[in-house]
């Protein structure tokens, strides 16, 4: 039966990797919902100025392979960044994770309609390659909720399709659905002080989980006190939470397993 799905707190894209490379069977596949080169710059920044973000992982350490796209290391910044110095398993591993780029809700959802394990261009690894554990592969959504704002479908009506079409992705082909979000604004996340920056992403989630939505798709905003939008939502509201609690189980990352980062309950 396929697992209930999750989301996850907020991830940088090093920890969202590294993730799925603790977590991967063929054929997982990862679709980010904002531009390639932004999730490769907030990789790239993730691994120069936090090198010991993927401290509580369990995967082995290792020589000097950077990830394929990304520049070559600084090796004054982070020499021992566990994404640079990659094990063979992992190198392995790597090739056959399917990633996808998603631009707009629309393409998000046309996708899901048609997904499918078999339309995949990346190969299959070797028939006596075979994972620690059973575990079904995952579908993991990276920036779903993001996609959604500022557009026509930010609101109950809207998340909830997209939650719905997910669920049902997954449960159709018995696979793992797995949502998680960047950390608010990805620039100022790489720069801020560690300790600072988890309490602040354990803040910013609790408060996306208690944002309120419209409930139909194209509500307006009513005018704040200065003529312009901002004042609230016209009619009837609900929790982002609420929503995605629906379809969704609130978990922590891996990533936070060692820290106590105040995770909304």
């Amino acid at each position: 039966m396929p697992l209930t799905p999750l989301v996850l707190s907020p991830a940088l894209p090093s920890e969202l990797l590294t993730y799925i490379l603790d977590h991967h069977v063929y054929p997982t596949t990862l679709i980010v919902c904002f531009p390639r080169t932004d999730f490769l710059d907030a990789l790239a920044r993730g691994i120069e100025h936090q090198p010991a973000l993927a401290a509580g992982s369990s995967s082995q350490p290792l020589d000097d392979v950077p990830p394929e796209g990304l520049p070559p290391p600084q090796q004054t910044h982070a020499p021992n960044h566990q994404l640079l110095s990659s094990p063979l398993y992992q190198v392995a591993i790597s090739r056959h994770v399917r990633t996808v780029f998603i631009p707009t809700v629309t393409h998000l959802r046309a996708y899901l309609s048609v997904f499918s394990p078999d339309a995949s261009k990346i190969p299959a690894p070797p028939s006596d390659f075979t994972p620690v554990g059973r575990r079904p592969p995952h579908l993991l959504v990276y920036g779903a909720v993001e996609l959604h704002r500022d557009t026509s479908e930010w609101s109950a009506q809207g998340l909830g399709s997209t939650a719905a079409a997910l669920v049902e992705t997954g449960h159709r082909l018995g696979w793992h659905v797995v949502l998680a979000e960047p950390p608010g604004q990805l620039d100022d996340s790489m720069m801020a002080d560690e300790d600072e920056q988890r309490a602040g992403d354990a803040d910013a989630f609790a408060q996306l989980l208690k944002e309120n939505m419209p409930i139909l798709s194209g509500s307006v905003r009513r005018l704040g006190l200065d003529g312009e939008q901002g004042g609230g939502w016209s009619g009837r509201t609900v929790e982002v939470g609420r929503v995605l609690s629906r379809w969704f189980r609130f978990q922590r990352g891996d990533w936070d397993d060692y820290r106590d980062d105040n995770f909304p309950k």
